[in-house]
């Protein structure tokens, strides 16, 4: 700089109280015109203008000549890549769980900032306008999804993204003229029941719901952390609100806990990612234990709320969140990787149940995506390896038949399907009933478990029929070979014995389903009841050794609701 030139220094206000030097401009009027954009994009704590003029002796005097600074500043954030996002053919679609679902993982990392949920965000004027201001980061996620939804369903991702921008632009229009709306009620007090029966009195009926989570929306904004907004939200809960009300609120605990930091609030601290997806599970069937828990009064209402299911949105959100996790590859044991199959052992046996996965199909496919990272193969060969390497790791037959039909029920199970049946195959021919069912259980129990099997395979209706019922001859010829090797018939119509007693216990073992229906077992043990129903006088023979006659008529009657059970009445 000369003797008796001034140049003007643009400095932003950054970690609260540190100016930080921008940008130089030698005129006044240049440094006012980019001071003025800093503000606009909201960028930093604040912006100043210094005017530096050196004088002839060489010293350069400094004079702050203009300051401004932003009391709610925008962070410089970017979207989060996602690869999956819902079709909305209408604006309203825009408002259901699964767009704010995909609102919470694509502005993850702004929302975590701002602390604000995807309800609050697209319930607020203001938050959904300031959002629309930040940075490039609107622009890029209305391109990241147009472009995902064009190429799902073949069209041209420019229209789908000027498609996106109106209904952008509708719900903005909408969320001001709620604003504006000068009879909107404010939420005082615990009861969001009185507020809703007061909207239905003054919005449209299917205004009502929007107007409501607009209320909703300007409580929760003013508690600046995530359990606080969950204390809120607890207060509001009652589990006799009306059913439409507690959906509402069902609604905003779901993107509560979608958002992951807010989750890992409420979990509290948990040594490993494979004790906080167990710990997801137990949230989900409200059966969480929130000793190391801040939210522990909170849970103490959700848990019984989630059990009884009257949470359907917010089990949601924590399945997908739970789902999500597990695909990763995160270790789910960072401190001891050598531990990394033990503890993928121990979360799969914490979402398995007899009749499913905690999630379904879409759980069986993230156990398989995990375990791609416990093995050296990957791509499409790495699947099909994961395929086997999950059932040789869980050794429980059970486990093995529903996590390969419910994988074969999954977006996955299309790819793998030929791995699924061969795999099937191998769990059911691989040494008999015994090789299924632990040889120190019962016989009753031995058959109810692999009926359980039968069924199960049964009902797997994405398996290829000619598969399924090849799978399930197989199966049904393994449970009639053993019925014949343990004499099961036999021991029960013993010919030495009463006909009331073999009829009996023959109507008893049809009567408790311990066979597959349909089976060549379980026609074999009709028929040998239908052969001593068939004995000329059946019924005199059965209680002639009775004689007192209302005894008699008794046991008649026990019979005939015993063959009614059995399926013979």
């Amino acid at each position: 700089m000369s003797a008796g030139r001034a140049s003007f220094e643009i400095q932003l206000l950054r970690s609260g109280d540190h100016w930080v030097t921008e940008a130089i401009r030698e005129t006044e009027s240049a440094a006012r015109a980019v001071a003025k954009t800093v503000l606009a994009k909201r960028e930093a704590g604040g912006v100043r203008i210094v005017r530096n003029w050196q004088r002839a002796d060489g010293i350069i005097t400094e004079t702050v000549i203009f300051t401004e600074t932003c009391d709610d500043v925008s962070p410089r954030v970017n979207i989060v890549p996602i690869d999956e996002a819902p079709y909305c053919k209408r604006t309203h679609e825009y408002y259901r769980l699964e767009s704010r679902s995909t609102i919470n993982r694509l502005f993850r990392k702004y929302i975590e900032k701002v602390y604000l949920t995807p309800t609050e965000l697209i319930h607020s004027y203001k938050a959904l306008k300031k959002v629309q201001e930040v940075d490039t980061l609107f622009p890029a996620a209305v391109d990241r999804v147009a472009t995902i939804q064009a190429k799902a369903v073949g069209e041209e991702s420019k229209g789908r993204r000027e498609e996106v921008y109106r209904a952008v632009a509708q719900m903005t229009q909408k969320a001001r003229r709620a604003e504006e709306h000068p009879n909107l009620p404010r939420l005082k007090g615990h009861d969001f029941d009185k507020i809703v029966a007061r909207l239905e009195a003054i919005a449209p009926p299917d205004e009502i719901d929007y107007y409501a989570l607009v209320v909703l929306s300007r409580e929760l904004m003013e508690h600046r952390s995530w359990l606080g907004k969950l204390e809120r939200l607890v207060e509001l809960t009652n589990p006799k609100l009306r059913q439409e009300v507690l959906a509402l609120l069902d609604g905003v605990f779901a993107d509560l806990l979608g958002v992951p930091t807010a989750l890992q609030d409420v979990l509290g601290y948990q040594r490993n990612l494979a004790h906080a997806l167990c710990a997801i599970a137990d949230l989900c069937e409200g059966r969480f234990a929130a000793e190391r828990s801040d939210a522990r009064e909170q849970i103490a209402v959700l848990n019984p709320l989630l059990a009884e299911g009257k949470l359907e949105d917010t089990r949601k959100a924590l399945v997908e969140r739970l789902q999500r996790q597990l695909a990763s590859g995160q270790a789910l044991n960072r401190s001891d990787p050598s531990r990394e199959r033990e503890a993928f052992r121990e979360v799969a046996e914490r979402l398995f149940r007899p009749e499913g996965f905690l999630g379904g199909p879409e759980t069986a496919e993230a156990l398989t995506r995990r375990f791609v990272y416990l093995q050296e193969s990957g791509g499409k060969k790495g699947l099909q390896d994961a395929v086997g390497g999950v059932v040789s790791l869980m050794p429980d037959s059970l486990f093995r038949i529903v996590y390969l039909t419910q994988l074969a029920a999954s977006p996955l199970g299309a790819e793998l399907m030929g791995p699924i049946l061969g795999m099937l195959r191998g769990v059911l021919g691989a040494g008999g009933a015994n090789a299924l069912v632990p040889s120190s259980w019962s016989v009753k129990d031995k058959l109810l478990r692999i009926t359980r099997l039968f069924d199960c395979i049964g009902g797997a209706e994405a398996l290829p029929e000619d598969g399924r019922r090849a799978l399930l001859d197989i199966l049904d010829n393994l449970l009639t070979e053993y019925i014949k090797r343990e004499g099961i018939i036999e021991k029960l119509d013993d010919p030495a014995a009463k006909l009331r007693d073999r009829a009996t216990r023959l109507l008893e073992f049809c009567a408790a389903r311990v066979l597959p229906t349909g089976s060549k077992a379980h026609r074999q043990a009709r028929l040998r009841v239908i052969e001593l129903l068939k004995q000329p006088n059946f019924e005199w023979h059965f209680v002639e050794d009775v004689a007192n006659p209302a005894t008699r008529e008794e046991m008649l009657r026990a019979l005939h609701a015993l063959l009614a059970r059995g399926g013979f009445g």
